[in-house]
């Protein structure tokens, strides 16, 4: 009896796995769901980066359900979320009969990384490839594209601001940063003012363009009216990418994106007024990839996906942000440069609609030649260390469909194994990631 029972629990996990949302990131889920970034894939996530796709949408309502933890970033150098990271957002093509263009608005519990649809997400690869900024106070995120012909341009206004005053007679303090982020003093939960633009088009039947370009203010103090004032000594943050779909065969979609991303973290410490000096400095985070993928249609719409990317991440820094100067055992103001080098990373992927209603999918990507590079050179106390290794990563998903409603999730990595904690007994999330997207 116990046999059958436990055969039967096995059998029923196997039908939940199946039927319910397995991450994909589906959207964010499906992408995530498949090891990579969403440069390289039609998928509706691109708007963020690319807002004139925002035309190819359609009428659409989402729902990002969240992730398996909260507040489980404590580490500036985890590009993770801080929250549940949950979402609600649409796009419409009929708002006002579309006579005034299509229409975005996203609501979140938290601030997604540049160009990103959620805080999991990251604009870059490798581990240097994740924004280092952390706010849960976005205010808005308002999107809006026009098609004229075969062109589309698109742009996008966005928010994220979290500030305390404290002000008794004489004595001002004013905190404009995130204080909910508890690693930081507020170098990496800045406030942002994002503005975004793109623009695509076709290059003949075969290849359709996109090109855009974000820039965010962000800006973080911490100041005491007569005392000392710590406040940022640079806002700036940008990126610029452009990307084809190269219809090459009539199975076969070749992809190239050029991205180029930087972040500027300088931080400026002000206590003149109390007899110190004026001391700055200078940290920054810059990014460049340049890839490729071939995106091969099988049977009736299944996808395989196989692509590399060269990319380089390098960081330079006076004060120690990540924590990178301790674990290397140099000096946490020592002027230090480190560079991140994926020559290249290889990815695979690949989605398959097992019936009307059910999505399986899976994806990894691999650093073949990667390194890091770390060099202290402040004066007196040049070093310099190189490692080199070879990452690897892989998600695995799935997604059902209810009646118009799409829901994907990402599964555990061990599910297959344990069948979770009705096939083994080991708590556990069955889903780690669950998005829900309606079209209409």
């Amino acid at each position: 009896m116990r046999s059958r029972w436990m055969t039967f629990s096995i059998a029923l996990a196997v039908a939940l796995m199946l039927a319910l949302p397995v991450v994909g990131f589906a959207q964010n889920t499906r992408v995530e769901g498949n090891a990579r970034q969403g440069d390289n894939i039609k998928d509706y996530t691109g708007i963020y980066t690319y807002p004139s796709c925002l035309s190819q949408v359609g009428n659409l309502m989402y729902a990002e359900l969240g992730n398996n933890g909260s507040g489980t970033t404590t580490n500036p150098s985890n590009g993770g979320p801080l929250t549940f990271d949950r979402s609600v957002g649409t796009v419409m093509d009929k708002l006002f009969d579309g006579r005034w263009g299509i229409w975005g608005l996203h609501l979140r519990q938290e601030t997604p990384q540049l160009g990103q649809g959620d805080a999991f997400s990251q604009p870059g690869a490798g581990f240097g490839g994740a924004d280092p900024n952390h706010n849960t106070n976005e205010a808005f995120d308002l999107m809006w594209a026009h098609k004229s012909g075969t062109t589309t341009i698109g742009l996008r206004l966005h928010r994220s601001n979290m500030a305390f005053k404290d002000e008794v007679p004489g004595v001002t303090t004013n905190l404009k940063f995130d204080q909910n982020v508890a690693f930081a003093v507020g170098s990496l939960a800045r406030n942002l003012m994002g503005y975004g633009a793109g623009i695509g088009f076709e290059m003949g039947p075969q290849s359709q363009v996109e090109i855009a370009a974000e820039y965010q203010s962000r800006t973080w103090e911490n100041s005491v009216t007569g005392g000392n004032k710590w406040t940022d000594n640079g806002p700036t943050t940008f990126a610029v990418a452009a990307r084809m779909f190269r219809q090459w065969k009539p199975n076969v979609m070749l992809v190239p994106v050029v991205k180029y991303t930087t972040y500027d973290l300088s931080d400026k410490f002000d206590n003149t007024l109390t007899g110190g000096a004026l001391t700055t400095y200078d940290n920054s985070l810059r990014s460049w990839q340049v890839g490729v993928s071939s995106d091969w249609t099988l049977g009736t719409n299944d996808l395989m996906v196989w692509g590399v990317t060269f990319a380089q991440n390098h960081l330079e820094q006076q004060e120690d942000l990540f924590g990178l100067a301790a674990a290397a055992g140099m000096g946490a103001f020592d002027n230090i440069h480190a560079t991140e080098s994926l020559f290249p990373q290889i990815f695979a992927a690949l989605e398959t609609h097992v019936n009307s209603w059910l999505t399986l999918r899976f994806g990894a990507n691999k650093g073949a030649f990667q390194s890091v590079k770390i060099e202290d050179k402040t004066a007196g106390a040049t070093e310099t260390q190189t490692l080199s290794f070879s990452s690897f990563q892989m998600h695995i998903g799935a997604g059902v469909k209810v009646g118009q409603l799409q829901l994907d999730a990402v599964l555990a990595d061990n599910l297959p194994q344990n069948m979770g904690w009705l096939g083994s007994g080991i708590a556990q999330s069955y889903f780690p990631k669950v998005t829900a997207t309606y079209p209409f």
